[in-house]
């Protein structure tokens, strides 16, 4: 499974100094995504920079778009569990309504049983 890890850094002020765009001081790189024991095919992405203003609306819409998949994965759940409900109901009405079948059955052998023991 891979777990990218996130670092965030504030960027000093001597790195920004003749930076073409001075306001994205914010710096957000990702670990190595991939396998740690094969270096060669780890994948490293690149840093990204931004202003502390993205870095906010960043987080607001992974939050927002998280707890949308929370709220899909509820109730995808929910679903599930009223169908599996469901599902046991009608399984538990069929098996209870086969019974006076199964009754039925057993008295018909009793008497297919009776005939073949009765003498002639």
């Amino acid at each position: 499974m891979l777990r990218p890890r996130v670092s965030l850094r504030l960027m000093q002020a001597e790195e920004l100094v003749n930076d073409p765009s001075p306001e994205a001081c914010v710096e957000l790189t990702l670990a190595p995504l991939g396998s740690m024991s094969d270096l060669d095919a780890a994948i490293f992405a690149e840093p990204l920079r931004m202003t502390p203003a993205d870095l906010v609306r960043l987080q607001l819409e992974s939050s927002l778009t998280l707890d949308a998949i929370r709220t899909e994965a509820s109730l995808a759940e929910i679903a599930w569990q009223r169908g599996l409900r469901r599902w046991y109901e009608e399984g538990r009405v069929a098996v209870e309504s086969r019974e006076p079948e199964v009754t039925l059955l057993v008295r018909v052998l009793e008497g297919l049983r009776r005939q073949v023991l009765a003498p002639v």
